[in-house]
């Protein structure tokens, strides 16, 4: 097997020792890691851990850890970006400000994924520059969020050969196992739509159709199926939990209002309790905590795609690639989440057919919104922002999204030049 050199910006994720021992217990010849982080506390603690995660695994993986991003991509294969700019504190304001406006919010939704888009830009702008210089051939992964609209950003700067991944459609895979008894590997879904706004309109299990029994199995607002009884039934599709915050958003706003703590504020306490125990010198595994982040399998997606280009294993793969007819009614340039298989090192979209009625108004409008988020990027235009935001589902009228866009920029001046 060709050896290989992977790059990882924003290595002092929480979620790198996960990658690492993917890539260990794969056997996936990297002769190179490199891993990149601004915060050089945190990537000290990150690459002391993956060097003892390689010697314990008795792997030759060389570590080369900077700070740079200049120093990081010449010669990378491969360049995993799972970049939180501004960290979990400006997650935090992005909340508080949603909370202020009765927004309903996650992580991706509504002001939190507008502004990890926005204080991403200038960051994938240098990335971006320097991989079209010094890594021309790398295949880019994307794991930051918004995932949809940052790949689109990346492709819209030249990055024709990124792909955006999500452990949601692993999450999905895994209910249907559970709630059926089954292997997830047994799973195949007709997974179709843009990142965090999917739906499944065909489940198979070893060639038969189980779409149905799973929909009479799902429990109500379970964790596969946060939804209330009649919405599962009559969508009678596999939704993507964020569908919750535009179908049940007054419930969602409710719950989100009565909180003490915001979901930013639990990450920031479970970072630094991840952080405590990756820093002993003893810690070679991966703590069971890490599972209770989030972003916890996104590491298995990357390096399923890594080992699949290596090997041309023809695994699926749920990834997201731009649309190019893929799915029918979506324009050639949205990048969609669809599944993909790998053949001759080309990661090949499978046609999903339309989306069903009852999504689809809502799927075209968002796939709109975030075509205003790239154009408002490329061109510095806050006209185009405030376009999306008059057609966004979720934001309030005109004039208190002005008011919102004006606190935004208020806030994130170390990270965000003013958009004219």
């Amino acid at each position: 097997m060709k050896k290989i050199r992977v790059t990882v910006i924003g290595a002092g994720s929480v979620f790198t020792p996960e990658l690492v021992q993917l890539l260990l217990d794969r056997n996936l010849a990297v002769e190179e890691l490199v891993l990149m982080d601004i915060d050089r506390q945190r990537l000290d603690i990150l690459s002391s851990f993956a060097e003892r995660q390689i010697a314990q695994a008795g792997a030759n993986t060389k570590v080369k850890s900077v700070d740079s991003y200049r120093d990081a991509i010449p010669g990378s294969d491969y360049i995993c970006i799972q970049a939180r700019i501004g960290g979990n504190h400006m997650r935090t304001l992005d909340e508080e400000l949603a909370r202020k406006y009765h927004i309903p919010f996650v992580e991706t939704v509504s002001i939190p994924g507008l502004g990890a888009f926005l204080r991403s830009v200038p960051v994938y702008d240098e990335i971006a520059d320097l991989i079209k210089d010094h890594a021309p051939n790398a295949m880019v992964m994307n794991f930051s969020n918004p995932a949809g609209a940052l790949t689109a950003y990346l492709h819209a700067k030249g990055i024709t050969q990124a792909v955006g991944v999500c452990n949601s459609p692993i999450g999905f895979a895994s209910t249907v196992a559970e709630l059926l008894n089954v292997p997830s590997e047994s799973v195949w879904m007709n997974w179709k739509g843009l990142n965090h706004l999917t739906v499944v309109d065909q489940l198979l299990v070893d060639g038969k159709d189980v779409m149905t029994e799973v929909i009479e199995k799902a429990s109500e607002w379970s964790s596969g199926f946060p939804f209330s009884r009649s919405v599962i039934d009559d969508t009678g599709l596999g939704l993507s939990s964020y569908f919750q915050y535009y179908f049940h958003s007054g419930r969602r706003m409710r719950e989100l209002l009565e909180k003490t703590v915001s979901r930013g504020q639990e990450v920031i306490d479970l970072e630094r309790k991840l952080l405590t125990e990756y820093a002993r010198q003893n810690t070679v595994s991966i703590p069971d905590l890490l599972k209770s982040r989030g972003g916890y399998r996104y590491s298995e997606v990357v390096v399923d795609l890594i080992e699949s280009i290596l090997t041309d294993n023809h695994k699926i793969h749920y990834v997201n690639v731009q649309n190019n007819g893929t799915i029918s009614g979506l324009p050639d340039d949205t990048v969609v989440e669809v599944p993909a298989i790998v053949e001759n090192g080309a990661i090949l979209p499978l046609k999903t057919g339309e989306l069903p009625v009852l999504v689809k108004p809502l799927v075209l409008t968002m796939a709109t919104v975030y075509k205003y988020w790239v154009s408002a990027a490329l061109a510095n235009s806050l006209a185009d922002l405030r376009r999306s935001l008059l057609i966004h589902p979720l934001f309030p009228d005109a004039e208190q999204s002005e008011q919102i866009l004006d606190e935004f920029f208020d806030l994130n001046k170390e990270f965000v030049h003013p958009y004219y």
